[in-house]
């Protein structure tokens, strides 16, 4: 049995330590220009009947027949952006990750669109356990990031995704099942097991945080997992770093700022990796390429 399932032992709700659109057409258009940054497939047709605005602020739309809720923050020009998706944890919600991490603030600062989703059909927030087909979660992703290009022409070279704990795991689980649109991604405090691994489909960097030996929560040790998905995405060619603190099962201070930087220096297919010759002095001590 997946080792992930003995999250079964927490329930949701409970406390965490740390306190009409042409998408598709669209898409394909980029993938047929020299930038490499742009080869991207075409992106999944919206599942509802038209997008929705997405203007700064929270919104509550269909995705796979289902009403689903997210915060979007804007930069002051919005054309263009990067994304970042930023998923938050066991009975947390998007307003928390984004105050934890300081989005909105950096959404201006670093020029990105910044959306936090909130869950609303797993029993760990997340569906991290369920199959990629007709996941609702892995959809939700595609509707809303197929909108913001719909909308905003953004920048499908910069898509990137983040999140703590159970939105660790669903980062991750984003990792293995959307490879295709994202650039790079950062959980903190997520990992897989051998049971649920799955080879990414492209290249991506991966920032793994973690709070070392003692990052467990309901029985479920993060440590064991994130050193797993470590394992299992560097024998697969992908480009890993290593950030274990040891404040346990926690966002440690200021991770915002190394972690918004991994991903901006990292790019869909960078090439050559901006860190083969170690990491810039941004990143803390407890911080290494494996």
């Amino acid at each position: 049995m997946s080792a992930l399932f003995l999250l079964l032992a927490c329930t949701k709700g409970s406390d965490v330590t740390f306190g009409d659109q042409d998408t598709a057409a669209g898409s394909e258009e980029l993938a047929g220009t020299d930038d490499p940054a742009a080869q991207v497939p075409p992106l999944p047709d919206y599942s509802g009947e038209r997008c929705p605005e997405l203007t700064e602020g929270t919104h509550t739309f269909e995705s796979a027949g289902i009403e689903r809720t997210v915060r979007v923050e804007l930069p002051a020009d919005p054309s263009g952006a990067p994304v970042l998706f930023a998923w938050h944890w066991l009975g947390g919600n998007a307003d928390q990750i984004i105050e934890w991490l300081f989005l909105d603030r950096e959404a201006d600062a670093r020029d990105m669109i910044v959306v936090a989703p909130e869950s609303c059909c797993g029993t760990f927030e997340w569906l991290f356990l369920d199959e990629p087909e007709g996941n609702e979660d892995l959809i939700l992703f595609d509707d809303t990031l197929s909108c913001l290009y719909d909308q905003y022409q953004v920048d499908l070279g910069r898509v990137w995704a983040t999140g703590m704990s159970a939105g660790g795991l669903w980062t991750s689980y984003l990792t293995m099942h959307r490879a295709e649109w994202l650039a790079a991604t950062a959980p903190m405090s997520g990992g897989t097991d051998d049971a649920t691994y799955a080879t990414p489909a492209d290249p991506i960097p991966v920032l793994l945080t973690w709070g070392g030996p003692t990052d467990t929560y309901g029985g479920y040790s993060f440590d064991e997992a994130s050193q797993n998905l470590s394992e299992k995405l560097r024998e697969d060619g992908h480009f890993v770093v290593e950030c274990v603190h040891d404040l346990g099962h926690t966002i440690p201070p200021e991770a915002e700022d190394y972690l918004l930087n991994f991903l901006e220096d990292h790019p869909k297919w960078v090439d050559p990796e901006p860190y083969e010759g170690g990491l810039p002095s941004f990143f803390p001590d407890w911080c290494s390429v494996p």
